[in-house]
């Protein structure tokens, strides 16, 4: 029998149990009210929480035997405050016994995450606002926003298009621009 703690999250829907990537958050209703009080700067009880689980399809991510799971909430713009408790929570409701199989966190808050990053102004991993015109034309309005002025460089991150939360996607779309003007490779 395997030990609880090198068990992978317990999650109650079998699809979560192979997820790379899970968006928790209850009903429409209850994300929507998270969001809006992130907007109006308080801190939700039950936030509306992204989850990755690395270690499923990376075994690199984590040690032998063990799983890596990170997780993040949204916060109030260079909100200091720790929600680990709140994160914790709210997969708990998905995974009951989640909390029992946790063998060390790691928090870092909003003003710690623009230190790490300066583009991450007050913590926002997005960059900024994810207006129409900020998807279309970011870092700058140009045919091929993946592509800069320097010869062989090329730029992926939630500053170019689709923006941030569209996991990976800015990536390959970044890589299939170097292919196309690198190589003449179309995919």
């Amino acid at each position: 029998m395997v030990p609880e703690h090198l068990k992978p999250v317990p999650w109650i829907n079998q699809d979560c149990k192979g997820a790379g990537t899970l968006h928790l958050g209850g009903s429409f209703e209850e994300i929507a009210f998270s969001e809006r009080e992130v907007w109006k700067g308080n801190h939700p009880e039950k936030p509306y929480v992204l989850v990755s689980q690395p270690s499923l399809f990376d075994e690199s991510r984590a040690p032998k035997g063990k799983h890596t799971l990170w997780a993040y909430c949204h916060v109030p713009n260079n909100s200091d405050k720790d929600c680990s408790e709140e994160i914790i929570n709210q997969i708990e409701r998905y995974a009951p016994g989640f909390r029992d199989i946790i063998i060390s966190t790691h928090t870092i808050s909003a003003p710690e995450f623009e230190a790490y990053n300066q583009n991450y102004i007050g913590g926002d991993i997005n960059g900024g606002a994810q207006t129409v015109k900020q998807l279309l034309g970011r870092p700058v309005f140009q045919w091929d926003p993946y592509k800069l002025p320097a010869d062989g460089m090329y730029i992926c991150s939630s500053s170019t298009p689709p923006g941030g939360g569209v996991h990976g996607m800015c990536g390959f779309h970044a890589a299939k621009s170097a292919l196309k003007n690198e190589f003449g490779i179309r995919v």
